[in-house]
């Protein structure tokens, strides 16, 4: 630097010339994990909770990270929140077949828990992760259905990366039986069927009428309640019961009321055999016509009432023309049963008929004659003549001497 000249000072010098540089460090924000979708599954009464390991890795600069679990917001809240959610860090060398007794983390899927961390490039941190549900709880929720969730982020310096989400359903499996219903209903019994749970850890059902057990080691899906009073409501409920005796879930509650005891006084039946036929006296309706069986119809040919007598036997109405059966064709080499005019006279026992149940469960009858009472009626083949044969005494009575009385309009 050099100083000349008189007055106002001044300083001259050189310098060298400087050029301005900047670096950046390039590079990815990579964070991922594994197992998460591990997590989905179905809560039994003997599987009650699911433990699984979760591993994250970091493939790309030093990075940090944060994985979120939680409920989606359309779970219900009472549900997540009687799920608890357990984790621990564990080394590469271990596993998640133990919890420890120390070092865990506690919440539930309603409350959520927070996994974070720092991880350089190529490393990984490994959780395990262990959800559960109380047999009370799951108890209570049977069917019930949550989605839980995780969000994922890593952050590098002022870099952060998108947020990963992912999502997992959790459920418990349906113990109850369903479907509870009458499939068949007598004046004095009601059958009844329902549906198996999806937890295949149900070894059998409680079977209650109202608060009274009635089959306490039922392991099929049917039952048919017998002994019961005509024209009375009853109430049932089924429960699942597991292995170890535990009982799981109730059924809907099903009211069914039995029928009114047949014949009942002023009422139309059909008459149907043990195959499905109905009894039919087709026109004309005369003196003599045989009775057969046909397929069930509204036909008024195929409508009867069962008038009762002094001594708890019945006449038997045909719906036009005024006739009644008639078994007397036994007596007279024939063994059809015929139509007749009821007229009171000697012979009216042959017109007359008692029923004895033979089938509980069914409804059936045995329709036996009064005039002769080792002589039953006995159906054939669609179209067949009705005939009195032998009754058959033995257990259970042979099909084609058992009738069910159902019935009609008027």
């Amino acid at each position: 630097m050099t100083l000349s000249g008189s007055g106002i000072a001044q300083a001259l010098w050189t310098a060298a010339a400087v050029h301005p540089t900047a670096s950046v460090r390039s590079g990815a924000v990579t964070i991922s994990q594994a197992g998460f979708a591990e997590l989905a599954t179905t809560y039994t009464s003997t599987a009650l909770s699911t433990t699984k390991l979760i591993t994250v890795s970091n493939e790309g600069v030093p990075a940090s990270y944060s994985l979120v679990l939680g409920s989606a917001s359309s779970t219900p809240a009472s549900f997540a929140e009687a799920i608890t959610v357990r984790t621990w860090a564990i080394d590469a060398a271990d596993t998640c077949a133990s919890t420890p007794s120390t070092g865990t983390r506690s919440s539930t899927w309603a409350s959520g828990l927070t996994l974070s961390g720092s991880l350089a490039p190529g490393a990984s941190a490994r959780y395990c992760v262990q959800t559960a549900i109380t047999s009370a709880a799951a108890g209570n929720a049977p069917g019930t259905t949550m989605t839980a969730r995780m969000d994922l982020q890593a952050r590098a310096d002022n870099w952060t990366s998108p947020v990963t989400t992912l999502t997992i359903v959790q459920k418990v499996a349906d113990t109850a039986p369903r479907s509870l219903a009458a499939v068949k209903k007598t004046a004095s019994s009601i059958s009844l069927s329902w549906d198996a749970p999806d937890d295949k850890s149900v070894t059998r059902y409680q079977l209650y009428q109202g608060s009274t057990a009635v089959s306490s080691a039922q392991t099929a899906t049917t039952f048919t309640d017998t002994g019961l009073t005509a024209n009375t409501a009853y109430g049932y409920t089924v429960y699942s019961v597991d292995g170890d005796d535990n009982r799981l879930a109730a059924s809907n509650v099903l009211a069914v009321t039995t029928d009114r005891k047949v014949p009942a006084p002023n009422t139309w039946y059909h008459v149907v055999t043990a195959d499905g036929s109905c009894v039919d006296a087709a026109a004309p309706q005369e003196e003599g016509r045989v009775l057969a069986t046909t397929l069930c119809s509204t036909a008024s040919s195929s409508s009867f009432r069962f008038v009762a007598d002094a001594e708890g036997a019945y006449t038997v109405n045909a719906k036009t023309n005024a006739r009644v059966w008639d078994s007397r064709a036994k007596k007279q080499g024939s063994s059809d049963v015929t139509l007749s005019v009821e007229d009171g006279g000697p012979q009216r026992l042959e017109r007359h008929f008692a029923l004895i149940s033979v089938d509980d469960t069914t409804g059936a009858f045995q329709i036996r004659s009064m005039q002769v009472s080792k002589h039953c009626m006995q159906s054939g083949a669609s179209g067949a003549a009705l005939t009195m044969q032998s009754c058959d005494t033995t257990i259970p009575i042979q099909d084609d001497q058992q009738f069910t009385l159902v019935e009609v309009a008027p």
